[in-house]
């Protein structure tokens, strides 16, 4: 099975390599049966595999009134099935309080999770994931060229060394440009990362619009309201393709 450190070029003094249990979530995060179902039936294994500190690599740590940044942390999630990522993403990354990049591995096939944490201003000893910053699923054997962009630009020679935020910033943008590259075609976007990243949330939520329409449309039994939902599929298509334009 792949992995996506391979890619990355981390030193082999970096390695941690440790298993995580699954014991470790449901004890702290006092999961709901739910949660622990989702574990249960979707998740093999999960390894801690790298870990970035200033004691091992030549990056500063960061802190401010916002963040506190001393280490990053690599860590895989082996799957039994590829469903309830961004669930199992939540727990995991709220479970263990370092920036991290999360990678889900099924079979071949990869989706890379970060999110940038914020100390909790109501109880300094946890903190809160921002917004969570992800791919889709990559084919570990089957990359294409903004794939192999993605890689190259994930490489540690190719981010910055400033300190552990400046370094994890780079990562998140790095897969803001590569998920707005996916929807263009095309990985010459020159705008700035967050116009890309605006541009690619409203384009997700048009996308899910679609996709209501469409199954309202489905249901529909009246001949004019089917009418009038086509005619706002196609406005919000135009409206699509009006954003893609922004990126090109």
């Amino acid at each position: 099975m792949a992995q996506i450190q391979e890619f990355l070029d981390i030193p082999s003094n970096c390695e941690v390599g440790n298993v995580i249990y699954k014991k470790l979530f449901y004890e702290n995060m006092e999961l709901k049966k739910a949660d622990r179902d989702i574990f249960i039936k979707y998740v093999d294994k999960i390894r801690w595999c790298y870990s970035l500190k200033e004691s091992n690599i030549n990056i500063k740590k960061f802190q401010d009134e916002n963040f506190e940044y001393d280490e990053i942390e690599f860590i895989n999630v082996y799957l039994k099935g590829p469903y309830k990522l961004k669930r199992l993403a939540d727990i995991i990354m709220r479970t263990i309080p370092y920036p991290m990049v999360l990678s889900f591995e099924y079979g071949n096939e990869i989706r890379i999770f970060t999110g940038h944490q914020r100390i909790s201003l109501a109880d300094s000893s946890k903190n809160t994931i921002e917004e969570y910053i992800y791919t889709d699923w990559i084919d570990l054997n089957n990359l294409d060229e903004i794939d192999k962009e993605l890689f190259e630009g994930l490489k540690l020679q190719n981010l910055s060394f400033t300190n552990f935020y400046a370094f994890y910033n780079d990562i998140m943008e790095a897969i803001i440009k590569y998920n707005a590259s996916k929807l263009t075609g095309g990985s010459h976007i020159v705008v700035p990362v967050d116009v890309m990243k605006s541009t690619y949330d409203e384009i997700k939520a048009i996308d899910y619009k679609i996709d209501s329409l469409r199954g309202q449309m489905k249901k529909e039994t009246q001949f004019n309201r089917t009418v009038d939902l086509n005619m706002e599929i196609r406005r919000l298509k135009d409206k699509r393709e009006e954003l893609r334009g922004r990126l090109n």
